[in-house]
C-alpha cells in the first residue's frame, strides 16, 4: 500500500514538473520569472521520477527476499519497463522544450520562412534591401535603436552639432518632429526579450519602427544639410580671397618685417570694410559660446 501510494505521487510530482517546464517555455504569465519556474519544475520532476522508481527497488528487495515466483518477475519487469518509461518521456519532453532545442528549431524554422519566395518574408528582404546594412538580431536591434536615439539628442545636448545643423535644434521642424515623434515610438514598443514567433526582426512591430526612426532621421538630417548655406556676401569673398592670396604669397616668398605688417594692416582693413555692417557691435552668434577662430580650431 504504501508503495502504491508512493508511486501515486511520484507519478503527479513527475507529471506537474514536466508539464511546469513545458508553461515555462510557452506562457506569457510565466516568463518574467522562467528561470525560477524551471529551476522549480526540475525539482519536482526529478522527486517526482525518483519517487515513481522506488516502488520497483522495493519490488526487487522484495522478490529477492522471498524468491517470488512467475507471476511476481513479470509484475516487477512491466512496472520497471512502465517507471523508466514515463521518466523517459518525461526527460525527452523537457529537452525538446530547452532553449539549447527550440532556439535551433526556431533559427531553422525562420531561416526556411525567410528564403520562401511567397508570404512576409518577401517584404521583408525589400525593406532590407532598402535599408542597406540593418540588424539581423534582437540585441543589434536594440543597439542600432539606441544609437540613432544618441545621434538625434546630440543636436540637443551639442552646441556645436545643433550650430552645425540648426534645423535639427528646433523641434518645431516637421522632419526634426517626425524623427523625435519616431524615436518615442520606439521606446514605447522596445522589450529586453524577443517575440516567440518571427522570422525576421524586421518583420515585428518593433523593427519596423526602428527602421522608420531610421529613415525619419536621416531625413532629418539630410535636410538640415541642405539647408545650411553660407551667408557670405560677395564682397566679402572677394576680399577674403585676395587676403589669401596675400598670406599665401607672404609665406613662400622672401619679405621684410616692415612689409608684412604694412600687409596685414591693409588686409584687415580690406576684410573689415567688406563685413556687413562692419563697426556695429555684434548682437548674435551662430555658436552660444565658441567664436569663429574656436570653432576653426576646433575644426582643423
Amino acid at each position: 500500500m504504501l508503495a502504491a501510494l508512493i508511486s501515486v505521487l511520484g507519478l503527479g510530482g513527475l507529471v506537474w514538473g514536466t508539464t511546469h517546464f513545458v508553461r515555462s517555455r510557452l506562457s506569457e504569465r510565466l516568463r518574467p520569472n522562467r528561470d525560477r519556474h524551471r529551476r522549480l519544475a526540475v525539482a519536482a520532476a526529478s522527486v517526482g521520477g525518483i519517487a515513481f522508481v522506488i516502488p520497483d527497488v522495493l519490488a526487487g528487495l522484495i522478490a529477492s527476499a522471498s524468491g517470488g515466483g512467475t507471476a511476481t518477475a513479470v509484475g516487477w519487469f512491466l512496472y520497471r519497463f512502465l517507471a523508466f518509461g514515463v521518466v523517459g518521456i518525461a526527460s525527452l519532453i523537457m529537452w525538446l522544450s530547452s532553449d539549447r532545442v527550440t532556439s535551433k528549431v526556431r533559427k531553422g524554422r525562420d531561416t526556411v520562412i525567410a528564403a520562401s519566395p511567397l508570404g512576409p518574408a518577401r517584404e521583408t528582404r525589400r525593406m532590407r534591401r532598402r535599408l542597406g546594412q540593418f540588424p539581423q538580431d534582437w540585441n543589434g536591434l536594440i543597439e542600432h535603436d539606441q544609437s540613432l536615439t544618441r545621434r538625434l539628442l546630440a543636436y540637443q545636448r551639442d552646441a556645436d552639432a545643433a550650430a552645425s545643423r540648426p534645423a535639427m535644434a528646433d523641434l518645431e521642424q516637421p522632419l526634426t518632429k517626425a524623427a523625435i515623434d519616431a524615436m518615442f515610438r520606439c521606446d514605447a514598443l522596445r522589450t529586453m526579450q524577443p517575440p516567440t514567433r518571427a522570422h525576421d526582426v524586421l518583420a515585428t512591430e518593433y523593427g519596423q519602427a526602428v527602421a522608420a526612426f531610421d529613415r525619419a532621421l536621416t531625413a532629418a538630417e539630410t535636410y538640415a544639410e541642405s539647408t545650411v548655406s553660407s551667408t557670405v556676401t560677395t564682397a566679402e569673398q572677394r576680399a577674403v580671397a585676395d587676403a589669401a592670396r596675400t598670406l599665401t604669397f607672404l609665406q613662400t616668398n622672401a619679405t621684410t618685417p616692415q612689409e608684412r605688417a604694412a600687409a596685414y594692416n591693409a588686409i584687415g582693413e580690406r576684410l573689415a570694410q567688406a563685413a556687413p555692417g562692419a563697426g556695429a557691435e555684434a548682437t548674435s552668434s551662430s555658436h552660444p559660446w565658441l567664436s569663429v577662430e574656436d570653432r576653426a580650431r576646433a575644426d582643423d
